[in-house]
């Protein structure tokens, strides 16, 4: 499965899917209703399955775009069992010990009769690991083995069923936890869950944030920049403004100790990132108007902005704006 919710982690969905499925993925993950259906909008045919709740009026919405739906908790299983109508194909997720969605594994057994009775068709049973990125940790064991003890109950009585719990992390450094089907997110757009992970495949960042030099000022020692004027040269200088900002996606964190790539060279920010440009200080060297800029991507990492900005690279992936456009390369050729 590729999980491709939050417009596939800032990717672009479409076409993201697209090529997911054109490279063997068998099923697609969604976090909500409307991502599922976006989806379907954009010509996508695919098995999707939406991870999150849904609530009453959405059901049939659900069914009539053919999307498999999650069972989230006990108040989304009373919506699937009292439904009136048809009701899509539903996901069991099994609460093993992240505390965030899911059925208890005690309440599995009743929940799967009711369902089967009302001829609801229960077409996979999962859970989500919460400490897979680091190697054998005995969460880990302790989720799986309460999780083993429902999924062979539920195989016992839907013998098709599909089992998944391996998210990317599991993917990766837990074979025993792939059962049918895995859940790659992080993986797939070329980042590792955790730095220890680099060793457990060869992996190629897909997204790669670049802007242009939009302006260029030769200033003074003791110059201020940006707001707040919290940073000033120290030198005679030129300060390189470059077109990317905060709504743009660059988190105005890592203004503090971030750095560009301009001409192959690493240049630090200067002063605090604004919302739609950020500057940086660009010495004595060539720097001009049109030079790009690369914010993220095969130099300097995800992993790297988002350690300036103390977060995660997930975030930095999903918060890429919506009015960045993104261009897409294949075996050499571009699209939009």
């Amino acid at each position: 499965m590729s999980v491709v919710k939050a417009d596939a982690y800032g990717h672009g969905v479409v076409p993201v899917c697209r090529a997911a499925l054109a490279a063997g993925a068998a099923w697609l993950g969604v976090a909500t209703l409307g991502e599922g259906v976006a989806l379907r909008l954009g010509g996508i045919d695919a098995p999707i399955l939406v991870l999150g709740g849904l609530t009453s009026g959405e059901v049939a919405d659900a069914a009539a775009h053919r999307l498999s739906i999650s069972i989230t908790s006990a108040e989304m299983a009373e919506i699937a069992l009292q439904h009136v109508g048809a009701v899509p194909p539903v996901h069991l997720k099994v609460d093993t010990g992240m505390t965030r969605l899911g059925m208890f594994p005690q309440d599995v057994p009743m929940l799967l009769d009711r369902l089967l009775a009302k001829g609801i068709r229960v077409e996979g049973c999962y859970t989500q690991l919460a400490c897979a990125d680091e190697p054998d940790h005995e969460m880990t064991r302790d989720q799986l083995a309460r999780f083993q003890l429902v999924a062979g109950m539920v195989r016992a009585r839907v013998p098709h069923a599909l089992i998944h719990a391996a998210n990317s992390a599991g993917a990766l450094t837990a074979p025993h936890t792939h059962f049918d089907m895995v859940r790659v997110g992080l993986a797939m757009y070329g980042l590792y869950p955790a730095p220890g992970m680099a060793s457990r495949g060869a992996l190629h960042p897909a997204m790669r944030l670049h802007s242009r030099v939009v302006r260029t000022a030769r200033v003074s020692s003791g110059t201020a920049v940006s707001y707040g004027a919290a940073f000033r040269t120290t030198a005679s200088t030129t300060i390189a403004t470059i077109a990317c900002g905060y709504a743009d996606g660059y988190p105005r964190l890592a203004g503090e100790r971030g750095q560009v790539l301009i001409r192959g060279h690493r240049y630090r920010i200067a002063g605090r990132v604004c919302m739609d440009h950020l500057m940086a200080d660009v010495g004595d060297d060539p720097v001009a108007v049109g030079d790009v800029a690369q914010l993220f991507g095969d130099v300097i990492s995800a992993d790297e902005v988002a350690a300036w900005a103390h977060t995660i690279s997930y975030e930095i992936l999903c918060g890429v704006g919506l009015r960045v456009p993104r261009i897409y390369v294949r075996n050499g050729t571009t699209s939009t």
